[in-house]
């Protein structure tokens, strides 16, 4: 539903389509210019239904694409996070071809997600 209003509002197309059933998460991304627009939905309803608390949606958080590898950003003083977990975790997320951490560095008002290729990525 809220792609379809995305896709209208905007006229934008689908870009690809993501699923992590371990992870109970799944993914549209819709093309805009040279970057892509995360729409996301977590399949498990009490999970959802904290994430988004009163709101039918919501930005959850901006992602950056980095070349190199996670240990080459500076981090300190950040938690770092999994996808939709408060909780910290001890190292980067792996998603397919990718290492993946959510944080709030100090400053900045809104959870990045950054994303950096891992050896096996072209």
């Amino acid at each position: 539903m809220a792609t379809t209003r995305w896709q209208s509002r905007f006229n934008v197309s689908i870009a690809h389509t993501f699923a992590a059933p371990s992870l109970g998460l799944r993914a549209t991304f819709l093309a805009i210019a040279s970057a892509n627009i995360e729409l996301y939905t977590i399949d498990d309803p009490n999970v959802l239904d904290l994430a988004l608390g009163r709101a039918s949606a919501k930005l959850d958080h901006i992602a950056l694409r980095f070349d190199g590898n996670t240990s080459e950003l500076d981090l300190a003083g950040c938690t770092i996070r999994g996808p939709g977990r408060p909780d910290p975790i001890g190292a980067p997320f792996r998603i397919a071809d990718s290492e993946h951490v959510w944080t709030e560095p100090p400053g900045i008002d809104v959870l990045l997600q950054l994303i950096t290729p891992t050896d096996s990525t072209p």
